[in-house]
């Protein structure tokens, strides 16, 4: 098989006689060998190629896309393509919303189109690659544009002149603390070692005013010079001598702590960098600092006692601050962690997470304590009854479930806290208390009855649309099935009046994780399919008021990462007996007008019919386009 047409024969006037074959996966790799046969004339893929990038799809140009990117992969194995260059070129333009030098304006393009011509430029013939993107470092004129070709330049081709040359010229004239930090980053992505690196970043280092550029090459100079000790010697040596100087001129100042980090990086054992944390350890005041510092440090060192003091001291001050008594609870908390990392039965450690749980007057430090020792091993007697303690004791009711909840997860099967929660279940009067009750004995009791069947009442009785929503996800969760939980959700989108429209997506994320083959689930899909569509194609900007399925503001979700969220969703939701629905539903929002009026739109649109694109043949989506 030589002719090229064998793979692929376009009859506009009669599709079902045509020859679609580079859209199916399945013939991807033939193809792609094809171009690599020596057995095959050049002028046959010569006109392959052409066929390729001059294919017209029309209908909306998706599937021209595709030819495209196989033109683009087949490069590499041809790559005497007469039509190389301009192939490289027109992916460049599509992989970075090109700047329009003779509009003066910049070409934006959607995401998941860009996305898709900058993987392809990863598979095409690489050297092209190089020389396209060298000759955009020499000829944009746009500042961006610049930084992001020389970082991608520097990937592709390490130690390359241009890449090094235009970053450092980005580097001398930085525009602000974001410019700054991105050249900074792509300094990094350099050849490693190169001597212009290390001798720009340590320039930053010892001349800059301010810190938080200093921190940026800090970090960087740390990340290019470590495992390289060897093959740079010189410049390696270079920078831990800008490190140790750094660290004396700055000694004891929050940023020496970043420096000593990286010093270390890259000369693990320097006992400057010991020292260093030691002092910031000895004499700073602040309590995070030392907190973040004496874990590192021990992190480096085990056995240093200076770090395990200093987190004794905060332990034992457990909690105490003028100035934000809960903020220092939680730098407590941090540091007793760190000490029982380092020994599970330290008693002083656990003496201080007993003293937390007895004194907790809210949820987060019993939740974060709970999986914090789920790794470290719980199941300690002192902490086990500090929580039987606080269940007895505490007069609030969402405490008492959370402690309970604890309970039960540290000590499987404790029987104290599985009454505690029975109890709340049969005695409260309180939905959302019932609720999370419920909730929490479904996860200690996988499959409860009792839990599924109370969460399941409360979605027949309650009014409350907070209690509707988490009884439905907490029972999805326990009974994936449960026709109750599922035919709520169906509630949601058609009786909710969307003033959390976070609620939405939530639903629809529960609804992805069901098997598409329940009759039940099937019949849900196909009317929250069509909601979704009517949902995309009517919302509005909050402030515009006329929001169909909102008349109040939404406080969850910006109008451009909700709909970009809906497409999402719906995506992840969709059978292949749907895809053709959607398309002829949403197809006119892809005109120029609904782009220049609701660009966010026209992307939602787009990576929805993008996914169809993806799943259906040339064929049948041509007809349902012009249907």
């Amino acid at each position: 098989m030589h002719d090229w047409q064998y793979f692929f024969q376009h009859d506009r006037t009669n599709l079902n006689q045509g020859n679609y074959r580079i859209f199916e996966s399945e013939w991807k790799t033939e193809i792609l060998h094809w171009f690599s046969r020596d057995d095959v004339a050049k002028n046959q893929k010569e006109e392959f190629i052409q066929a390729l990038i001059d294919f017209d799809d029309g209908c909306g140009d998706f599937y021209r896309y595709r030819a495209y990117f196989l033109a683009a992969e087949a490069l590499a194995w041809f790559p005497e393509c007469s039509l190389g260059d301009a192939i490289v070129e027109q992916l460049l333009k599509w992989s970075y919303g090109y700047f329009r030098q003779d509009k003066r304006d910049w070409q934006i393009l959607p995401e998941l189109l860009v996305k898709a011509a900058r993987k392809t430029l990863e598979l095409t013939d690489r050297q092209r690659v190089i020389a396209a993107f060298v000759h955009l470092v020499h000829t944009t004129e746009s500042r961006t544009i610049l930084r992001l070709a020389a970082e991608k330049l520097a990937q592709l081709d390490p130690g390359n002149k241009s890449a090094i040359a235009a970053l450092a010229l980005l580097k001398s004239v930085p525009e602000d603390r974001v410019t700054f930090c991105e050249t900074s980053d792509s300094q990094e992505k350099i050849a490693v070692g190169d001597e212009t690196a290390f001798a720009a970043l340590i320039q930053i280092m010892e001349t800059t005013l301010n810190k938080d550029n200093c921190l940026d090459a800090i970090a960087t100079l740390g990340k290019i010079a470590v495992g390289n000790q060897t093959a740079f010697v010189k410049d390696v040596g270079a920078a831990i001598a800008a490190f140790t100087k750094f660290l004396q001129i700055n000694q004891g100042d929050r940023i020496c702590f970043d420096a000593a980090k990286a010093l270390w990086q890259i000369d693990p054992g320097n006992a400057n960098a010991i020292n260093s944390l030691v002092y910031i350890l000895e004499t700073s005041a602040s309590t995070s600092l030392i907190n973040y510092v004496a874990a590192y440090l021990l992190e480096i060192d085990s056995d240093n006692q200076t770090a395990t003091n200093a987190l004794f001291e905060l332990v034992k001050n457990l909690g105490k601050s003028e100035n934000d008594p809960e903020y220092a609870k939680y730098i407590t908390w941090a540091a007793t962690r760190r000490l029982l990392e380092i020994d599970p039965s330290h008693q002083l450690a656990i003496n201080a997470l007993v003293q937390l749980i007895k004194t907790a007057q809210n949820h987060s430090y019993l939740n974060i304590a709970v999986k914090e020792l789920g790794s470290l091993g719980g199941g300690n007697p002192d902490v086990i009854a500090a929580l039987i303690e606080l269940i007895s004791c505490t007069k609030n009711d969402y405490l008492l479930c959370d402690a309970a909840w604890s309970l039960g997860k540290i000590d499987l099967g404790n029987k104290i806290a599985i009454a505690t929660l029975l109890q709340i279940i049969e005695t409260t009067q309180d939905e959302s208390i019932c609720c999370q009750a419920a909730a929490y004995l479904g996860d200690l009791i996988p499959g409860d009855r009792l839990a599924i069947n109370t969460l399941s009442q409360l979605l027949e009785t309650t009014q409350s649309e907070w209690v509707l929503i988490y009884a439905t996800q907490n029972l999805l969760k326990i009974d994936p099935t449960n026709p109750t939980a599922i035919a709520t959700l169906c509630q949601i989108w058609q009786s909710n009046p969307y003033k959390n429209e976070s609620f939405l997506l939530d639903a629809v994320r529960n609804l992805a994780q069901l098997d598409p083959a329940e009759k039940l689930v099937q019949e849900k899909l196909n009317e929250v399919i069509l909601t979704l569509i009517q949902f995309i194609q009517t919302f509005k900007q909050d402030d515009d008021n006329q929001n169909c399925f909102n008349n109040q503001a939404t406080t969850q979700l910006s109008y451009e990462s909700f709909l970009l969220d809906i497409a999402d969703s719906l995506t992840k939701i969709l059978q292949t007996e749907h895809l053709l629905q959607v398309l002829t539903a949403l197809k006119g929002y892809l005109n120029e007008q609904f782009y220049k009026n609701g660009s966010y739109r026209y992307e939602a649109v787009f990576n929805i019919i993008w996914h169809c694109a993806e799943n259906l043949n040339y064929p049948d989506f041509y007809k349902a386009w012009h249907n």
